[in-house]
């Protein structure tokens, strides 16, 4: 499996100028394309189903070929979901932290 950095995401409270909304995962987000270290700010809602982990703790995130590869074996922490046409999204949890993988296929 090959494991390509893509971001840094850090739950908040605060208001940001947001760069979108996730509907699937019910959460606000700033683009980390756009931030010179690839952070990510997310503000969940409080009817979000995202485990508690993710809404609570930085998570690191890796572009991945198939989620499904990704998280064979591991302790997935809620469905696979796609917040965009071609994008699928899944955290795991390693050794008490969460994980994000993202999986791009271009059409």
């Amino acid at each position: 499996m090959n494991y390509k950095f893509s971001h840094i995401g850090i739950p908040t409270t605060e208001d940001k100028n947001w760069d979108g909304f996730c509907e699937p995962g019910k959460f606000h987000y700033t683009d980390f394309a756009k931030d010179e270290y690839s952070v990510e700010y997310v503000k969940f809602d409080n009817d979000s189903d995202v485990s508690e982990m993710v809404k609570t703790m930085p998570h690191v995130s890796y572009f991945v070929d198939s989620i499904e590869d990704a998280i064979e074996g591991r302790n997935v922490l809620g469905a696979i979901f796609s917040p965009a046409i071609g994008v699928r999204v899944v955290y795991i949890e390693h050794n008490g932290s969460p994980v994000e993988f993202l999986e791009i296929k271009e059409s």
